[in-house]
């Protein structure tokens, strides 16, 4: 009796439920648009208010409502070539401004296209607020055009990750956003903005009503009750919002006593050593306190990363060194890393005497251990560590004076040893050394330099000397390549009347070339240099060594001045040393109308980086 029973219960229940469910849903009133500003207006507004001035783009459909809010405010929109060179300028604007740089591209494959240069920001810790565009809300995981699961590939490249899937949601997580990577270490954030949160409320409105089924039956009814509860989740708000002014970043200051005790061991050492990266620059509003701090130290720092260029005109006599580092960190008994840590390029902590006492000053107490435990670790931002340090600090001691004459006299020998490997005649292409040298005489205080590729943009590291701090991007730790034309983008941004020099290899320049484009569009003078050596050399050398073969390692030397006047931008060919002056003193001419200019440079190969790191 039980058992025959059950259905006829369960069917009356069930019937019971429909009919409350339909009333329900009858009585679900309809939308009614109100005037409130658009998800994009007030994702634009709160870029605004965190002083946002440029917005790297490329267009799509997803994003539409928030590049054009953002116009409509005065911000700057820059639209590229290739999604991963937003990302490249906005690292490039944080690096030089202080300020997070925002990178804004549409759904699925906008997005993934960004991923080397996130993973990039990453690693050299960039606070980069990448922003894309997703399917509306209701068709997720339904099939809907350029549908991806963004947060899971995201999560693992960025600090944070947000999906606000409310107009109310929006600014709160552009705020934490912008907060988030900034904080400690900074890093690359992500936020995903569903087209049905940013677009007008009008609009969303009758795309949901052209969507929804018609007919009085039940299902109907039941899809267009849902469609309707679910604007209302979506559009929840009453009135406009205030958005609250940026949070401040708090800063992590060094403990005294680490700094005192620090002081006290670099006063009774004879050769100590400060190595600087790029973590070191990270508070770019007080840029000029770190280097009367520096100077007012006295002793002998090499400058790595975004560090290069600390002191320019003002290292006369010199405290900053470029060349023997290896020598010198291998004699010195004390040596401080603010910033840098022991992973590739200290061969993971083997560079530093054993002898030597090693403190290391980092935002991370991981990265402060890597690889070598460190006599004494400092858990601070760097340049606080420095001014700070500078306090406790009064003069050198003579065998510091003997070990600086020491360092001086092993530059200067360096130096000598590149201008006469410069003066080699290879008699039928450049001499890559010359051409950097060249380019070195005629950087100004204020030229921005970029380095993007392998062989030759490492001879131009060893041969071109940024005049100012703030002065000098590559790509740091990853090593990538194409990053060139992202970052004389955001540093054009920033500095428009700036002379911008990229020194290109010409496997490197191949990532970038269509950004060409861009630079003629947006007026940026880009000065572009590629040695052009018709090959991947930094990789090549040791694979013929090793493999005794040139596989995958050979390219021509392709006619990039000629694609370069394709795009509008002016190209020369320059083949002997005689060409060269002359070239590049039209070249600066023509960068400074606004027009970018290639010279395509048909260099050597020599040994002058045998041995460079390749793997």
């Amino acid at each position: 009796m039980m058992l025959s029973s059950r259905p006829l219960l369960l069917a009356g229940a069930a019937a019971v439920g429909l009919a409350l469910l339909d009333r329900l849903i009858r009585k679900t009133r309809k939308v009614k648009v109100k005037n409130l500003k658009s998800g994009g207006e007030l994702v634009a507004e709160t870029l605004k208010k965190h002083g946002l001035t440029h917005l790297f783009v490329l267009s799509g459909g997803h994003i539409s409502a928030v590049y054009c809010a953002a116009e409509a405010l005065g911000i700057k929109i820059v639209d590229v070539r290739h999604e991963v060179t937003t990302v490249f300028a906005a690292d490039a604007v944080w690096r030089l401004s202080g300020k997070p740089g925002v990178a804004l591209v549409t759904a699925g494959p906008g997005l993934t296209n960004t991923v080397t240069a996130v993973q990039n920001a990453k690693m050299a810790e960039s606070a980069v607020v990448i922003i894309s565009g997703a399917t509306g809300t209701m068709l997720k995981g339904r099939g809907s055009l350029q549908d991806i699961d963004h947060l899971a590939l995201m999560k693992p490249l960025c600090k944070w990750t947000a999906a606000p899937c409310r107009v109310s949601e929006l600014v709160p997580a552009i705020n934490k956003a912008f907060r988030i990577c900034q904080e400690g270490v900074p890093g690359p954030v992500f936020v995903e903005l569903p087209v049905d949160v940013t677009y007008p409320m009008d609009s969303v409105v009758k795309n949901v009503e052209d969507m929804a089924p018609k007919g009085d039956a039940f299902m109907p009814t039941a899809i267009r009750g849902f469609l309707n509860w679910h604007l209302h989740k979506i559009f929840d708000l009453d009135q406009n919002p205030t958005i609250p002014e940026p949070a401040v970043p708090r800063l992590l200051a060094p403990k005294k006593g680490s700094v005192r005790a620090i002081a006290k061991l670099l006063k009774k050492s004879s050769r100590p050593v400060f190595v600087f990266g790029s973590q070191v620059m990270q508070q770019q509003e007080s840029i000029n306190q770190l280097v009367d701090s520096v100077k007012s130290i006295g002793l002998p720092i090499y400058c790595a990363g975004m560090a290069r260029g600390l002191l320019g005109g003002a290292n006369s006599p010199p405290i900053a060194f470029r060349h023997a580092r290896g020598k010198a960190l291998k004699q010195a008994d004390v040596v401080i890393l603010c910033g840098a840590i022991c992973d590739f390029r200290l061969q993971y902590g083997n560079a530093i005497s054993w002898k030597a006492k090693m403190i290391t000053v980092n935002k991370s107490w991981s990265k402060a251990r890597l690889n070598r435990p460190p006599t004494m670790t400092v858990v601070a931002d760097p340049a606080l560590f420095v001014c700070e340090l500078a306090q406790e600090m009064k003069g050198i001691s003579d065998p510091q004076r003997m070990w600086l004459k020491q360092l001086r006299e092993a530059e200067a020998a360096q130096n000598t040893s590149i201008r006469e490997k410069s003066e080699v005649d290879p008699k039928t292409l450049l001499n890559p050394l010359q051409v950097c040298l060249e380019v070195n005489k005629r950087l100004s205080k204020d030229s921005v330099l970029v380095m993007d590729g392998g062989d030759f943009a490492g001879t131009a590291a060893y041969t071109v000397e940024p005049r100012a701090a703030l002065s000098w991007l590559d790509p740091g730790v990853f090593g990538t390549l194409g990053v060139g034309a992202g970052f004389a983008m955001g540093a054009a941004a920033l500095r428009p009347r700036t002379p911008i020099w990229i020194m290109y290899g010409d496997g490197a320049f191949g990532f970038s070339l269509p950004e060409l484009d861009t630079f003629v569009r947006f007026k940026m003078g880009v000065i572009c240099v590629i040695g052009n050596d018709a090959g991947w050399t930094q990789i090549l050398r040791d694979q013929e060594k090793t493999f005794k073969a040139s596989t995958a390692c050979t390219l021509n030397h392709t006619d990039y001045h000629l694609v370069a006047e394709g795009f509008g931008a002016k190209g020369f060919l320059v083949t002997n040393k005689s060409q060269v002056k002359q070239v590049l003193t039209e070249s600066m001419e023509i960068a400074s109308q606004g027009r970018p200019v290639v010279i395509n440079c048909l260099i050597a190969r020599n040994d002058f980086r045998e041995g460079s790191i390749s793997v």
